[in-house]
């Protein structure tokens, strides 16, 4: 009978285990963590979650919006583990993970992904011109990784943390600068704006897909993405790297 129960607690855990990894690696896992942290929020805080808006070039897509009192926090989330590193004005960061192990100790792999603060920035471009009908309000841009992520980066002008500091991040605005009518007139405003047709987050997809192809193409041509100067080699204290013609006006880097 003893033996039998063993097994049966093993089985359970087993089938435990599986179903948390399966959720884990099911699209928008880090979303679904990030808004289930905001939904603790009181109810001064107005979160929107998943939002698509238009803009003059095409769509944007916001991972979530908070609207309070004290400001229009912009959320960007990014399920990332290992160690992130990069700077505020690169075109691209760096994930390491360690891998499995060699001779002389443990390998380690490197990815290259988008810098979020640029997409962040785009997103508050975007969501400025859907509210400049109503009035200019106050937005904060925040960028968050993981929990299992070691931030390793350089970005003074931004916020960057992990998902466990988001809400204290939030509720470290403390001065109330918008009045309850702001707050609604807001909120309204975003989520009239948000496109809900069938189809658009599958054309958002490819939106996206095309525009980094044409970044990427214009990087192969020595053409700098932002502002179509030209790319020249230059050296900084972590090795050469590729930067714009017209710096300081643009800060474009893209490392090798």
């Amino acid at each position: 009978m003893e033996i039998i129960i063993i097994i049966g607690i093993v089985a359970l855990l087993w089938a435990l285990e599986r179903g948390v990894s399966s959720f884990k690696n099911t699209p928008n896992y880090g979303e679904r963590c990030v808004a289930r942290k905001l939904k603790r929020l009181s109810k001064e805080y107005v979160t929107l979650n998943d939002v698509l808006l238009p803009t003059h070039y095409g769509t944007t897509q916001i991972d979530h919006i908070v609207v309070s009192p004290y400001g229009i926090f912009v959320i960007e989330t990014k399920d990332y583990k290992g160690w992130i590193s990069g700077h505020e004005d690169s075109e691209e960061w760096k994930q390491s993970l360690i891998g499995g192990k060699r001779f002389f100790g443990r390998s380690k792999k490197q990815y290259r992904l988008p810098n979020p603060i640029l997409q962040n920035k785009s997103h508050t471009k975007a969501l400025n011109a859907i509210l400049k009908k109503i009035g200019y309000f106050p937005i904060i841009p925040i960028v968050v990784f993981s929990d299992n992520a070691e931030l390793k980066i350089t970005t003074p002008n931004y916020t960057v943390i992990n998902w466990c500091d988001l809400r204290s991040t939030i509720k470290s605005y403390k001065i109330p600068i918008l009045s309850q009518e702001n707050v609604q007139l807001i909120t309204s405003a975003i989520s009239s704006a948000n496109i809900t047709t069938k189809g658009s987050r599958e054309n958002h997809i490819r939106y996206v897909e095309t525009i980094r192809k044409e970044k990427e193409e214009a990087i192969s041509n020595g053409k700098c993405p932002r502002c179509g100067g030209h790319l020249v080699e230059r050296k900084g204290k972590h090795g050469k790297f590729l930067g714009c013609s017209h710096f300081p006006k643009c800060r474009f880097t893209k490392n090798y």
